[in-house]
């Protein structure tokens, strides 16, 4: 799993590499999906959540989170160092989005995403565009993509271990099943209902090394009506001349990454590792309360997970005429192994080889706060006739290794408004706002939305 303080040298000798139809497919997806979206929930993403949980329908954080179609514009936002609890319209410092309508024939379906955002690098990207193949008997029972869009791996309001955070999309090809029915495969019939993911692509943002390959896989699995367990791993991987042979790959596949065993040194080391698991529990057949947690392994002891992170959160929905309310409320402890009673300080999201860390275009892949640091975080999201709001409050405490904070309290606030201004207008706010013992940092976007009939 992940390692640290395995160095970081190039190889001198390259061995056989991976098949080349699979490289060129990887490749293929960069070039048509590349460049930054943004991780973690938006308030259209949260609002979406929302809506589908109260329906009992809890499985959408194996779905991408894709942008409503429409044309957005932008003004303002925060800084890469200021984390976000929920996401801005666009990343940067303000900019332009445009999403089609879904569309396609037979099996094909596809959609067209363009995103311009100041102080962002790359400007331009295809974010919110994909590209699927339908494989399934039935809608969502299966399908090959190559896209660019966002995820949430977990049950939590406020941010994921996992994959979630401040980070630009990782444009990749993949697989998925969405679909929540048990497979007609007797290999999979037992498993019940379950959802999944699986892809591949190359992290931007990284010199050394450059354009490591990053994989992710999650199943999620639901073994009784109130409960639902989802297994999650992502994997960073070779990179501009580190060894990406086949071997390389299989070590990195089976865990098989510590140096100093089975002949793994600094030198081909495979890659760096995260994985854990998630659990929402629910009191009642409505779903309307729940309990829910999510335990995330920075490295690997006798292919065990270990080294902890943790997340524990709780929710709850009330509906009225006028609308709807959920408030939730999390805690999350990102120095590893402080659970254990075992700290490792700097083991969180960063690594010896990978030395940009857990990162795409320098954004955290995992948790908006960071690593070495610990936050407790109340929110609530509402949604009435004709606005919707999601806004949160934090408070914790950064460690001296800490990613993002200076060592001391941490306070945070963030939220998001959305007005309809019309059939097919809206216009809205977000802001966040954020204190350590010697930085505050805050900002404010302004967007309008122009949204396709």
């Amino acid at each position: 799993m992940c390692t640290r303080g395995r160095g970081n040298k190039n190889i001198s000798r390259r061995a056989p590499m991976l098949r080349p139809s699979i490289r060129a497919l990887v490749a293929w997806s960069l070039a048509v999906c590349g460049g930054p979206g943004w991780a973690g929930l938006s308030l259209d993403a949260a609002l979406s959540r929302d809506r589908e949980w109260q329906l009992g329908n809890t499985w959408s954080s194996v779905a991408p989170l894709t942008p409503a179609p429409g044309l957005w514009l932008a003004a303002g936002g925060p800084r890469i160092d200021a984390p976000q609890l929920t996401a801005d319209v666009l990343a940067g410092r303000g900019g332009a989005r445009f999403v089609s309508q879904a569309g396609g024939r037979g099996p094909w379906r596809w959609q067209l995403g363009v995103a311009v955002a100041r102080q962002i690098s790359p400007r331009a990207s295809l974010e919110g565009s994909a590209v699927v193949l339908d494989v399934g008997d039935e809608p969502g029972s299966g399908e090959f993509y190559a896209a660019v869009q966002r995820r949430h791996w977990g049950p939590g309001w406020a941010g994921s271990l996992i994959l979630d955070g401040a980070a630009p999309a990782v444009a990749n090809v993949g697989w998925r099943r969405t679909a929540v029915q048990s497979s007609r495969s007797p290999w999979l019939g037992w498993l019940g209902p379950f959802a999944a993911d699986f892809f591949a692509g190359r992290l931007q943002g990284h010199d050394v090394p450059r354009r490591p390959t990053f994989m992710g896989a999650r199943v999620q699995l639901g073994p009784h009506p109130r409960v639902e367990v989802g297994l999650s791993r992502t994997i960073q991987w070779g990179g501009r001349g580190r060894d990406e042979s086949s071997s390389s790959f299989f070590n990195a596949i089976i865990g098989n990454d510590n140096v100093g065993f089975d002949g793994i040194t600094k030198e081909n080391e495979p890659g760096n590792q995260l994985a854990g698991i998630d659990v929402r529990w629910t009191f009642d057949e409505a779903k309307r309360t729940a309990l829910y947690a999510q335990l995330v392994g920075e490295d690997e002891a006798g292919h065990f997970t270990s080294r902890h992170m943790l997340l524990l959160g709780v929710d709850a929905t009330r509906t009225t005429e006028r609308g709807s309310a959920r408030f939730f409320a999390e805690i999350v402890d990102t120095l590893a192994g402080r659970i254990a009673d075992d700290p490792r300080p700097t083991a969180a999201y960063r690594h010896s080889v990978y030395e940009q860390g857990y990162t795409q275009q320098h954004f955290p892949l995992g948790h908006p706060v960071g690593g070495d640091a610990w936050l407790v975080t109340a929110g609530w999201i509402l949604q009435r006739p004709g606005w919707q709001a999601k806004a949160s409050l934090a408070a914790g405490r950064a460690e001296p290794t800490a990613q993002f904070f200076t060592s001391g309290r941490v306070l945070g606030a963030d939220g998001a408004l959305q007005i309809d201004a019309g059939a097919a207008t809206r216009i809205g706010l977000s802001a966040q706002w954020w204190r350590d013992p010697l930085h505050r940092r805050h900002a404010v976007q302004l967007w309008w939305q122009g949204r396709l009939p």
